[in-house]
C-alpha cells in the first residue's frame, strides 16, 4: 500500500510539474509573439522614416539644380507685343542686342553651347567668316557619323542653301535626321546660321550697338 501510494504520489507530482512547465512557457511564448511584433512595427517606422527623408532630400537637391541652371528668357515673347524700343528683361546675362531682330539674337545667344557660337554673336553681327567657322565645327560633328553637308545646286544652277548627304556607311534617314539636327545644336550651327542672313542690314553693324 505504501508503495502504491508512493508512486501515485509521484505521478501527481509530475503531472504537477508537467502542467506548471506548460504555464510557463505560454507566457514566454505570447511574450516573444509581442516583443516581435513591436519589433516589426518599429521596423516598418524606420523604413518609412528613411524613405520620406530620403525623398524630402531628392527634392531639396533637384530644386537646387534647377535653381543653379540658366532662366530662360521667359520676357521675350511678351515684349515682343509693345515694340522693339522697350528695355530688354535682365534675367540673364547677355549683350544689350538692338535693332529690328534683337529678339532673335537674344533667343539665340540664350541657347548657345559653345563659345565659337558666342564669339561670333557677341557683337550682334555674325560675319562670313564667323559662320564659315561654325560651318566647319558642324561639318566636323557630321562627318563622324559618315555625313557630309554640301552648298545645294537647283535645277538652274544657283546655290540654295545646304544638304547633308551620305559620305560612307549606311544609316536611315530617320538616323540621319537625328545627327543633323543634334550636330546642328552641338555645334551653334542651327542659331548661327539663320542670324547670318541678316548681315549688314543689323544696327551693329552700323555702330548702333550699345555698350
Amino acid at each position: 500500500m505504501d508503495a502504491e501510494r508512493t508512486d501515485h504520489d509521484d505521478e501527481t507530482f509530475a503531472d504537477a510539474d508537467t502542467t506548471e512547465s506548460s504555464e510557463m512557457r505560454h507566457p514566454e511564448s505570447g511574450s516573444n509573439k509581442n516583443r516581435t511584433s513591436w519589433m516589426r512595427r518599429q521596423g516598418s517606422r524606420r523604413w518609412r522614416t528613411t524613405a520620406a527623408v530620403i525623398l524630402a532630400l531628392a527634392a531639396i537637391a533637384v530644386t537646387v539644380a534647377v535653381s543653379l541652371l540658366p532662366e530662360p528668357w521667359r520676357d521675350v515673347q511678351s515684349n515682343a507685343k509693345t515694340g522693339t524700343n522697350d528695355p530688354l528683361p535682365t534675367t540673364s546675362e547677355h549683350p544689350d542686342f538692338t535693332g529690328p531682330h534683337k529678339y532673335e539674337f537674344l533667343n539665340a545667344w540664350n541657347n548657345l553651347h559653345t563659345e565659337l557660337g558666342r564669339d561670333a554673336l557677341k557683337d550682334g553681327v555674325v560675319t562670313d567668316d564667323e559662320r564659315s567657322e561654325v560651318f566647319l565645327a558642324y561639318n566636323q560633328c557630321l562627318s563622324v557619323y559618315g555625313l557630309q553637308s554640301r552648298p545645294f545646286v537647283d535645277e538652274n544652277g544657283k546655290t540654295n542653301g545646304q544638304t547633308v548627304v551620305s559620305i560612307r556607311g549606311s544609316m536611315s534617314s530617320e538616323q540621319q535626321s537625328d545627327v543633323i539636327d543634334q550636330c546642328a545644336i552641338d555645334s551653334d550651327y542651327r542659331w548661327i546660321e539663320p542670324l547670318a542672313a541678316y548681315g549688314s542690314d543689323h544696327p551693329a553693324a552700323l555702330g548702333d550697338m550699345q555698350r
